[in-house]
């Protein structure tokens, strides 16, 4: 009799897991999205895939979304898409373009995480862009 208990139990804590496991696993996937947009023009490299929920867990919003703070009344709290004010070409409103804003961000960001010698993601072109 204990050990039809024993069994329920392992087969309980094990369903349990792997639901568990498979949430996790589905919130990661929701996360990952590819950076496209409008404003690029013709693209030269294969569109970057970007994981937006393992960004959300080790950073603040208001590092990549900068306009979070500043304008915090403006998109109800949230940050706005890089392409709302980045547009293609240099402008005198936004003097940084799309293109550039996203590689000084991203590319930026993982410099400066080697030269704190912490952990970090990919600096170069082909490992973004596959």
């Amino acid at each position: 009799m204990k050990h039809r208990y024993l069994i329920l139990a392992f087969i309980f804590v094990g369903v349990f897991a792997a639901t568990l496991a498979w949430s996790q696993e589905e919130k990661a996937q929701e996360g990952i999205m590819d950076l496209k947009s409008k404003g690029f023009s013709k693209h030269f490299q294969p569109q970057v895939r970007f994981d937006h929920y393992l960004h959300e867990t080790i950073l603040r919003c208001r590092v990549c979304h900068h306009d979070f703070n500043v304008f915090s009344d403006r998109n109800f709290g949230k940050g706005s898409k890089c392409s709302t004010c980045h547009k293609e070409r240099l402008n005198k409103d936004i003097p940084v373009p799309l293109l550039m804003a996203f590689h000084q961000k991203c590319r930026g960001c993982h410099e400066n995480y080697l030269i704190w010698g912490r952990r970090s993601g990919p600096i170069m072109c082909g490992v973004c862009h596959k």
